[in-house]
């Protein structure tokens, strides 16, 4: 059985690499790997931006509960988009109808939904690589890795979206791979139990998937959950460490030199330098700010050029967070990072919960607004 994981242009090589990490460290009949498709243009119409093809958006007759337009969050993608893409691959990588294909994408979707698999009986999924700071602190990648299983195992029993969901899930959260979990925050306890019940144990058996495949799904739950235990265990344990930036831009957190390039120092800075948030709407008010941080990081830059790197924030946000978190997790360790890193719900406001007693920095880094 091969399962190609995919991913737009928003989602940052090193998460899809850490999920296929978590995905392989088991060994079994599933041959997970990943394919980077060329996209084209027919195909996503702006890479990283709002929008990918307006013609495809809300036409799935199930979505009777689409998200509406935010400007804050941009416009979420229907089901039906994100299948599209998926049939895409399929065509252009020339993968076996037997083959799945799961598309990782940080884009909202119309249902609001962490990720589904295609309605119309193909072996395709999306899992949504976005906003799991909001619940866990921890790395994307397990909750993510956690979905593309589930998705598969879902596939596999036959589920039927035109059924009603009690039918497919459990309404009320019992610790199952299968729970609804309408209430987000509620997916952390399939997380920590890692568990499939008796009756969807039946259901898997019932489809003549064979036990191989099942033990492996599960043997991959728990190795997410032992890591997320891990990490989540070091977290609350963990005190932070006083920061400190020079007044040449150099961030030193302990006795360790945080490695950035001046366009993720001048966001880092730019949200540490305000503690209350700062919603993504509002960074227009902000340019003058911003501008002057970022010459302060790299000299050489133009007045011009100030619109351009706002909207490079602003435009290309979610990228840019996934990426400058990534490397400050890497470089200080998860027990630490979650002190350090850019965490908020799209709409809302963005900060980091670093206390500001922590943090020494010049006079020239701070807020500077009009």
């Amino acid at each position: 059985m091969k399962v190609h994981l995919i991913y737009t242009p928003d989602v940052h090589p090193q998460l899809i690499d850490e999920v296929e990490e978590i995905l392989k460290s088991v060994s079994g009949p599933i041959v997970f790997g990943v394919r980077d498709v060329k996209w084209k243009a027919v195909q996503l119409q702006q890479v990283n931006q709002q929008h990918y093809r307006s013609d495809f958006r809300f036409l799935l007759a199930s979505e009777d509960k689409i998200q509406p337009y935010r400007e804050a969050l941009g416009y979420p993608l229907s089901w039906r988009e994100l299948f599209f893409l998926c049939e895409q691959a399929r065509m252009s990588e020339e993968f076996s109808p037997e083959d799945f294909v799961i598309l990782i994408t940080n884009r909202r979707n119309s249902m609001n939904y962490f990720s589904m698999f295609d309605t119309g009986g193909k072996k395709n999924a999306f899992v949504q690589s976005s906003d799991w700071d909001v619940f866990l602190k921890a790395s994307e990648c397990f909750p993510v890795a956690y979905e593309v299983v589930a998705n598969l195992l879902r596939i596999l029993m036959k589920f039927d979206l035109s059924e009603n969901m009690e039918v497919n899930f459990h309404m009320d959260s019992i610790g199952c791979m299968n729970d609804f979990c309408e209430n987000k925050s509620q997916i952390i306890l399939k997380l920590r139990t890692a568990d499939l019940c008796l009756s969807c144990l039946q259901r898997l058996d019932d489809n003549g998937v064979a036990s191989g495949i099942i033990m492996r799904s599960l043997a991959i739950f728990e190795k997410i959950r032992s890591q997320l235990k891990f990490s989540q265990g070091l977290s609350r344990n963990a005190k932070p460490k006083k920061l400190t930036i020079t007044d040449k831009g150099k961030i030193q957190i302990g006795e360790l030199e945080l490695r950035l390039t001046p366009l993720e120092k001048t966001i880092w800075v730019f949200f540490l330098s305000h503690p209350e948030g700062i919603r993504l709407a509002e960074l227009d008010e902000y340019e003058m700010e911003i501008f002057s941080l970022y010459q302060l990081m790299k000299i050489r830059t133009a007045r011009e050029n100030i619109q351009k790197l706002v909207d490079n924030i602003d435009g290309n946000f979610s990228y840019n967070k996934s990426r400058l978190n990534k490397k400050i997790r890497d470089q200080i360790g998860e027990p630490l990072a979650h002190y350090y890193c850019i965490t908020g719900i799209p709409g809302e406001k963005f900060s980091i919960p670093l206390e500001r007693t922590f943090v020494s920095m010049p006079d020239d880094f701070q807020v500077n607004q009009a």
